[in-house]
């Protein structure tokens, strides 16, 4: 072709971003918008133009390369879903044991019930924030506050028993 990849860049860079909220895509770290520009890339090295119009073809690239991008992300978030629901569901493993009873019942005593799931998810079972707002349904905002007043309570505990 005539005119280099460069050029072609800056000229459909904005055919990239209307596909992309034409889509309603959230493209918070830019993965869809490399999408589109590997798109931009198989369809300038795959044009053919006896097919039709080059920026038909393009346009034609990109929407489809996000879809398909759509999809996968889709599917990972769904296995991933699946394995955090494995991972809470199955037993505890030997590390995760709860040594000392007695401490844990006092904790959970003091503490509210989603208070204790913050504790149970992100201290004993590892989660993070996100993994337990999609466990619980809830947003990140509210599993922070829970375990913003869980941490408070927790270290009143410790002042009390002389360990802080």
């Amino acid at each position: 072709m005539s005119i280099d990849f460069e050029e072609l860049v800056t000229q459909h860079k904005q055919l990239i971003y209307f596909h992309i909220h034409k889509l309603h895509i959230k493209d918070r770290n830019g993965d869809f918008f490399a999408e589109g520009l590997e798109a931009l890339w198989k369809a300038y090295e795959s044009y053919n133009p006896d097919m039709g119009k080059l920026s038909t073809y393009i346009s034609w690239k990109i929407r489809n390369a996000l879809i398909d991008a759509i999809r996968k992300e889709a599917t990972a978030s769904k296995y991933d879903q699946i394995y955090i629901q494995d991972q809470i569901t199955s037993p505890l493993h030997t590390e995760d044991l709860i040594e000392d009873h007695y401490l844990w019942e006092q904790v959970k005593g003091i503490l509210t019930t989603n208070q204790w799931k913050w504790v149970y998810y992100f201290i004993i079972q590892d989660l993070s924030v996100d993994q337990i707002a999609k466990v619980e349904g809830v947003t990140r905002d509210a599993v922070k506050n829970w375990g913003r007043h869980a941490r408070k309570k927790l270290r009143g505990l410790l002042q009390e028993i002389g360990e802080f």
